[in-house]
């Protein structure tokens, strides 16, 4: 039954939350922003040096040093720590979360309420992770596809197979 659809079932509870932001997380530190960002911190810390100790610049150091900690040390507990407080607010929160994927779409039904349709046209991308799939959609709007979730190694090949025929990047390719 390989030509049907691809479903997937699981619970959004906390880990596989977590699992999503983690992933979320990691595709914008690949970003150009972030990467533009992580190569001027770097660069700033001998500068910052070189001015505490040529002009007594300490606090200016100190403030490239509390950034670049921020930015390379602190920043997913950070993120984390968010989530994990915003979790319960969640809509979804802790309901079991039902995907059916084809040709035509992906369709999305939350345990208690109603079916959402998500034509291939209304991702504008989508990124892989070692632990899932990120769809990103307008506004800010994304959707985590667990791995583990999927039926088979099969139907995770499958989805790739639908993405590269009707995702985003589809046209371009």
């Amino acid at each position: 039954m390989t030509d049907g659809p691809i479903q997937l079932r699981y619970v959004l509870d906390e880990p596989t939350y977590l699992q999503a932001g983690r992933a979320l997380w990691r595709a914008g530190r690949r970003e150009r922003k972030a990467l533009v960002r992580s190569y001027l911190l770097l660069a700033a810390i001998p500068l910052g040096v070189f001015l505490a100790l040529n002009f007594g610049m300490w606090f200016t150091l100190l403030a490239i040093l509390a950034l670049a900690a921020l930015h390379f040390v602190f920043d997913w507990p950070i993120t984390r720590a968010f989530m994990r407080r915003n979790f319960a607010q969640l809509p979804a929160a802790d309901r079991a979360m039902h995907w059916r994927i084809d040709d035509t779409g992906l369709t999305v039904r939350v345990e208690g309420e109603n079916t959402a349709r998500i034509p291939w046209s209304g991702l504008t991308g989508v990124a892989e992770d070692e632990a899932g799939f990120i769809l990103f959609q307008p506004h800010n709007v994304h959707h985590w596809l667990p791995k583990e979730a999927f039926a088979s190694r099969e139907d995770v090949e499958r989805f790739r197979q639908l993405l590269k025929r009707h995702g985003p990047d589809a046209a371009a390719g």
